[in-house]
């Protein structure tokens, strides 16, 4: 009896995740390939006489800040749209929706990344066959580890606060007579503006560490 009452929070934690996944990775997965193949056409037309340079730019705009925006913004547009298709259906508790939104998110920055990756390689391809080996080892050597670790920690604090406004909204904030539009384009606001600052104080972090240095 034990075994199976604790089963079921493991269940709806599956499900609900699933559910998160399912809506959201092939919507990152296709912006993955589309940014990573415009930005692999761009620096092989413009970047050939400066590839460190340009190999650090498309770092910056293809693997660091954007993998974390680009996840957490599609998942928070998913945790609304659960939370006014779904949500009366599925009573999770906090643990759960935290939980799930996190699963959700680590799953789709793995697949942006390797979207965005294959999407470059690509774009490379197809404007310049010859470049490509030089262009995707410089990329390579122009991602340290660090940011790689950046990524997911910021991703993981992101995820956690949508979780967390998500069941902070349907238990506190929505009403029975508020208009159904209102509490979700309320709860889109709330979330945009937790991404937008965690980003924001994760730039300010690695700016004043780098100042010390």
């Amino acid at each position: 009896m034990a075994t199976s009452i604790s089963l079921v929070p493991a269940n709806r934690l599956g499900a609900q995740a699933l559910g998160h996944i399912r809506s959201t990775a092939d919507f990152v997965g296709l912006m993955g390939v589309l940014w990573g193949a415009g930005l692999g056409a761009v620096i092989t037309f413009n970047a050939l006489s400066n590839l460190g340079i340009a190999s650090e730019v498309v770092s910056t705009l293809l693997l660091q800040k954007l993998p974390s925006l680009v996840t957490c913004m599609l998942l928070a547009v998913r945790v609304v749209l659960f939370q006014s298709l779904e949500g009366k259906l599925v009573s999770g508790d906090l643990l759960t929706d935290m939980l799930a939104t996190v699963w959700a998110a680590w799953v789709n920055v793995v697949v942006f990344l390797l979207c965005a990756w294959i999407g470059y390689f690509l774009g490379v391809q197809a404007s310049n066959a010859a470049f490509v080996d030089s262009a995707v080892q410089e990329l390579a050597q122009h991602y340290p580890v660090s940011e790689l670790i950046r990524t997911c920690v910021r991703t993981s604090i992101e995820a956690l606060g949508l979780g967390w406004l998500g069941h902070l909204d349907k238990l506190i904030l929505s009403r029975e007579k508020e208009s159904p539009s209102r509490s979700a384009t309320r709860l889109l606001w709330l979330m945009v503006i937790w991404i937008l600052a965690v980003e924001a104080t994760d730039s300010y972090i690695h700016w004043v560490l780098r100042g010390t240095t």
